[in-house]
């Protein structure tokens, strides 16, 4: 290769390499790895670079007699030289991939990319396409799983990275568990346990399985525990972003279990916001701050969302958005002193009229608009419980002064510890 004579095939097998390293660059500039930013302009001089000695070589093809064969030797040994390094960057880049792995496979087993394509193809039938990615299920080395693929386009590793790692050290009985993920060339897969009866958003709004009310208001029970794990239970407080109906799947014995940490983010134990600049959460369900640029997001985003489901659970129905909601709906009668007759066009028996009304009066304060105002979610399971009392809200459609802070209108009948109340 260092014969001057061999100067053409060494350029063109230089380009053959740099094109393959552009092609790893479009992966990390798409999937927005800040780690990888030193790497990204390393390979933007040395394409520059290239470029340089592309003219350089047009130039000399010009040229004649021994000049030019000097100019060949010298040009020979630069494009060696550029090799060299392309092929020194082409192995940062897959290194950064296997640390990823390698840092990965410690909370969560790796599948690897050829598993994933043949489990596809295998049940493929099965597929079900979300804004989230798609979904398979089916048998997978003995076990009855479903398998995320997400969207190529859309993927952040970072992002990704941080959802594998947050789901993987998650463990709570309301909260779904991870068996392992495929992060291997364009692959991107999480593998979750199966849960046989689905989003919760369709048997809430189809009830084929004829489901009592009374069930309904255990699962908003055992979701809202679940969501307070995820605050204040797993050693770094992780605030969902997305929580609604479709978000909690249920089991073969009808158990919550709170899914979809696709937009999730850390937060340290001693940081209660952060501002983000991106839009969050779904229409109907987010929080009206999520909306507002660079708007501090907490906790209290997901008692909102949560409040929505409530309304849901409460009449078996979609919330929908704007003034002809139903909360809004319930806030007019609620305010006119009709909340027993609520409960009643709810289609709700006698026998369960107490946990509505209280469920009722519950949503209303998670839904205010003013974001300190709204319970926690620890407040949340204590009243759903029935171990705190709670009185009737200001209305959640206007701001409100913080004197109206839920915690002075609440009275504790007893106190479990917080880990009791997550715990079950």
């Amino acid at each position: 290769m260092e014969n001057p004579s061999n100067l053409v095939q060494n350029f063109g097998y230089l380009c053959t390499r740099m094109d393959d390293l552009k092609h790893c660059r479009d992966q990390v500039e798409g999937r927005r790895r800040p780690e990888m930013d030193g790497w990204l302009k390393r390979v933007k001089n040395k394409e520059d670079e290239i470029d340089k000695l592309c003219r350089d070589l047009d130039e000399l093809n010009a040229g004649c007699g021994s000049k030019s064969l000097t100019a060949k030797h010298n040009l020979n040994k630069k494009v060696l030289d550029n090799l060299r390094v392309v092929e020194h960057l082409k192995e940062e880049f897959n290194a950064g991939s296997e640390s990823v792995n390698a840092s990965l496979e410690k909370l969560a087993k790796r599948f690897s990319m050829g598993n994933i394509k043949k489990f596809i193809l295998t049940f493929l039938d099965s597929k079900l396409s979300g804004d989230d990615g798609d979904i398979y299920t089916g048998q997978f080395e003995d076990k009855q799983v479903a398998v995320k693929v997400l969207p190529e386009a859309y993927v952040v590793d970072e992002i990704f990275i941080t959802e594998v790692s947050t789901i993987a050290r998650a463990s709570h009985r309301h909260v779904l568990k991870l068996c392992g993920f495929c992060f291997e060339g364009n692959m991107r897969a999480l593998v979750y346990e199966y849960m046989e009866n689905g989003p919760f958003d369709k048997i809430l709004y189809e009830n084929h399985l004829n489901l009592k009310w009374e069930m309904l208001y255990n699962i908003a029970i055992k979701t809202a525990k679940g969501i307070l794990y995820l605050h204040q239970g797993c050693g770094e407080q992780i605030i969902h972003h997305d929580i609604r109906a479709h978000n909690v799947l249920l089991d073969k014995d009808l158990s919550p279990n709170v899914t979809g940490f696709g937009l999730a983010k850390l937060l340290a134990r001693d940081v209660s916001d952060r501002s983000w600049t991106r839009t969050r959460g779904y229409p109907g369900y987010a929080a009206p701050e999520m909306w507002q640029p660079a708007s501090r997001i907490t906790a209290k985003c997901d008692v909102y969302s949560f409040g929505v489901m409530l309304f849901e659970i409460l009449g078996k129905r979609t919330n929908g958005i704007g003034r002809n909601c139903f909360s809004y709906q319930v806030w007019e009668k609620f305010q006119d002193g009709q909340l027993d007759q609520i409960v009643r066009d709810c289609g709700i028996v006698e026998e369960d009229h107490e946990k509505a009304k209280v469920l009722t009066t519950l949503a209303l304060w998670c839904v205010q608009m003013t974001p300190e105002i709204r319970p926690s979610m620890n407040d949340v399971v204590m009243v759903l419980e029935k171990q705190m009392l709670v009185i009737s809200p200001p209305n959640p459609f206007q701001p409100q002064p913080l004197e109206c802070m839920l915690p002075l209108g609440v009275i504790p009948r007893a106190s479990p510890t917080i880990h009791e109340r997550y715990d079950n």
